[in-house]
């Protein structure tokens, strides 16, 4: 694709851009396909022996789509859940969606629990661990959450705090299990001043907690940085394919 003054359709496609009520990944799709469609005709008509401006002209008379056209494009290419939920009220579709990310954050926290437990790591635990537990399935289900947004509902805003919240919580996670290790093992030094020395009754079982704190913490912490920036990049990926086709500024950030 060509850019710049090379490109003399870019107008054209900046206002079809504006209009088009669809995802991004689609909307730059469209737009593609009509720049080479229009390219396409104009490359016909010179080799038919017309003038530039004069090709350029008609190439838009007979490919640039009008209001309707956009329109009903915005419809054909509307994502399947927008088409489902058409007829519902936004507002009782918001609430739905809520509820479904709710009910998943306790699914996920009993499902952790159980795993935990069947690995016999919920014996005697970190008072941290039940936090980054809690933690964990929020942060599975802020995923979940962006995912369905971005790749179901079509809500492709190329500035999402979805996507920084997840990372946000990632830290906070690895955060708590370190703090929590910090704690406990100062609660374990006050414990071994008042007995007078640090026996391995208490050492081994603290060691055993701190390291099954850490790791559920660090797996919590790896799997939302990797979510992250799975998202990010393909955040970006429609970022800059979508300022290509407009012929923007690699620098300027739209949304």
């Amino acid at each position: 694709m060509t850019r710049g003054s090379d490109r003399p359709f870019l107008s054209t496609l900046r206002r079809v851009e504006r209009q088009l009520k669809v995802p991004i990944s689609t909307r730059v799709r469209i737009l593609r396909e009509l720049e080479h469609d229009l390219e396409g005709r104009r490359g016909q008509l010179e080799a038919e022996g017309v003038e530039g401006e004069d090709a350029r002209v008609r190439s838009l008379d007979t490919h640039s789509p009008d209001r309707k056209t956009i329109q009903d494009l915005g419809r054909i290419y509307a994502p399947r859940y927008q088409r489902m939920t058409a007829d519902l009220a936004q507002d009782r579709v918001r609430k739905l969606e809520r509820t479904a990310l709710v009910i998943l954050a306790i699914s996920v926290l009993v499902g952790e629990a159980q795993v935990l437990s069947q690995a016999d790591l919920l014996g005697d635990p970190s008072p941290f661990l039940w936090p980054v537990l809690c933690l964990g399935a929020l942060l599975f289900s802020m995923t979940i959450g962006e995912a369905f947004a971005i790749w179901v509902k079509g809500d492709h805003r190329l500035v999402r705090h979805g996507s920084q919240a997840i990372l946000v919580t990632s830290g906070v996670i690895m955060t708590a299990g370190f703090l929590g290790v910090l704690v406990d093992g100062y609660r374990l030094l006050v414990v071994s001043e008042s007995e007078g020395a640090l026996s391995g009754a208490l050492l081994v079982p603290w060691l055993g907690r701190e390291a099954e704190l850490l790791a559920v913490s660090l797996v919590l912490a790896l799997a939302g940085g990797l979510a992250w920036f799975t998202l990010t990049q393909w955040l970006t990926a429609v970022s800059d394919a979508h300022r290509e086709v407009l012929g923007l500024d690699p620098n300027r950030r739209t949304s």
